[in-house]
């Protein structure tokens, strides 16, 4: 068995790098941070140039050469990344929180309707949806179509291309894009491009291959970038949330598990797709007869930097401190600072406080938006399964602070189990993929893979407050939905 793994995570706010074992254990890490540009409209990109940066700065941080067998990568979904003949960027990344292309979506579903688009691909397409964002581009940017030669949808697709000159992605990520029928897991009939008014982008789809799989080897100027020996079997796990998936231990059907990072989600392994209209996306699964039900959350940690730059705190720790140190008031808090993805899709959700009162404080402010992003993760929960959770496997660099954990307990009214490295479990699944797909682990929930770092108990205290006050956030954005969509800047603006 492969036993030094060097392990990447392309995410939203920055790439992390990682040396694992071959038991999953993370030896260690280090991770760089790069900018978002966001302008109104819905606009939020980045840069490659950024990405391969900090992927190049964290790697040689961890003075790694020599001792690496195999190199596992995964970063985020849903991406447009487009790529010249020459491998260089065409435009900056427009990143899955783009909404720009919101008319665009309306157009995609008029030209093939909604039914037959979820038949296909397993997911509703909104402005999110790499068919919407494509046709975009065909309207507003088609020089960057007609220059580019590739496609790439995932962050971790582009640190593939830059460590071994090839265009590929992965299906997990490619079924958060659109471009994929999800009962074969192969790119759409062309006819269907051609339909939507986006053919000439059919041609830039790159190949397409269950994660884990080793799509080549380091090359000798990659490895000279990284501080690596050439000829390293580099292998493209699941987008991130495939990989979060088998690192949390939900490889197999059955455990739930919440991810809480600058975005978030709740999810678990199932044998068949979602239902539609529940607000939960259906990604494919690394096993072909598998998939992945996903509750995605737009904005989840992220609130809590959007807080703590607003009001100038020091650090995350003084803001989770000043909150928790006081009682819950009945100030409200909604967590849609960039729209929402489930358990409704609304790019024109904003954030909102309700409840402001004369007696409001700093610390009110802080709590009400620790509480509002657990109460959107109680009700992604509730879109995603019928039934409450026994127990839900809390994952992210979030678990970093044991009160904002026991938080979750508390208002979700269920024990909360952290993993040990639970803000690793991206680059530990991205291994996992790549062990079981070389025939290194016959089960994506091999024993002894996930070790428990703490549990949380549900404190009764507050239940009654909680519960009064989540019913009052599950009624506060359908009374605000026409507010928000009135707030919205027109095209001209």
């Amino acid at each position: 068995m492969t036993q030094s793994w060097l392990a990447f995570d392309i995410g939203t706010t920055g790439t992390k790098a990682a040396v694992v074992d071959g038991s999953g254990r993370i030896l260690r890490s280090a991770i760089r941070e790069y900018p978002t540009h966001t302008a109104e409209g819905g606009i939020v990109e980045q840069r490659t140039a950024d990405w391969w940066a900090a992927v190049a700065a964290a790697c040689r941080s961890l003075e790694v050469e020599g001792e690496i067998e195999a190199i596992a990568l995964t970063g985020q979904m849903q991406d447009v990344i487009l790529l010249n003949a020459d491998g260089e960027p065409v435009r900056p990344v427009i990143l899955y929180s783009d909404t720009r292309a919101r008319a665009e979506a309306e157009q995609v579903v008029e030209r093939l309707s909604a039914e037959r688009l979820r038949a296909l691909t397993g997911n509703d397409q909104d402005a999110g949806s790499l068919l919407a964002k494509l046709l975009w581009l065909q309207i507003h940017e088609q020089a960057a179509v007609d220059a580019s030669a590739h496609l790439l949808p995932g962050a971790a697709d582009y640190a593939a291309f830059k460590m071994t000159g090839i265009a590929a992605t992965d299906t997990t990520t490619t079924s958060t894009t659109g471009l994929m029928d999800l009962a074969t897991r192969a790119p759409l009939d062309s006819s269907i491009f051609e339909a939507i008014g986006i053919g000439n982008t059919a041609r830039l789809i790159p190949s397409m291959h269950p994660g884990g799989a080793q799509i080549g080897t380091l090359t000798a100027e990659a490895a000279k970038a990284l501080g690596l020996r050439p000829g390293i079997p580099v292998h493209h796990g699941p987008g991130d949330a495939g990989a979060a998936t088998l690192g949390a231990g939900s490889g197999e059907i059955g455990t739930a598990y919440a991810y809480l990072g600058t975005s978030g989600w709740v999810a678990f392994t199932a044998p068949d797709r979602a239902r539609p209209g529940q607000g939960v996306i259906t990604l494919a699964h690394p096993h072909p007869e598998r998939f992945i039900q996903v509750a995605p959350l737009l904005t989840a940690g992220g609130n809590l930097a959007w807080v703590r730059d607003l009001f100038g705190a020091e650090d995350y720790v003084h803001v989770i401190g000043e909150a928790l140190d006081r009682p819950p008031s009945s100030l409200l808090y909604l967590p849609y600072l960039n729209g929402e993805r489930s358990p409704f899709s609304d790019p024109l959700a904003r954030g909102a406080f309700v409840g402001i009162n004369a007696a409001s404080n700093r610390a009110d402010f802080y709590r009400a938006v620790l509480e509002g992003v657990v109460y959107a993760y109680r009700h992604a929960l509730d879109a995603l399964m019928p039934q409450k959770a026994r127990t839900l496997v809390l994952t992210g660099g979030g678990t970093r602070s044991e009160r904002w954990s026991q938080l979750f307990a508390d208002i979700l009214d269920t024990p909360v189990t952290v993993l040990a490295d639970a803000e690793h479990v991206g680059v530990r699944g991205a291994v996992l993929a790549a062990q079981v797909l070389r025939g290194e682990r016959p089960s994506y929930t091999p024993p002894g893979y996930f070790p428990v770092e703490a549990e949380f108990q549900p404190d009764g205290r507050y239940r009654e407050h909680f519960d009064r006050q989540y019913r009052v956030f599950r009624d506060a954005y359908p009374a605000l939905k026409p507010i928000f969509a009135r707030l919205a800047p027109t095209p001209d603006e």
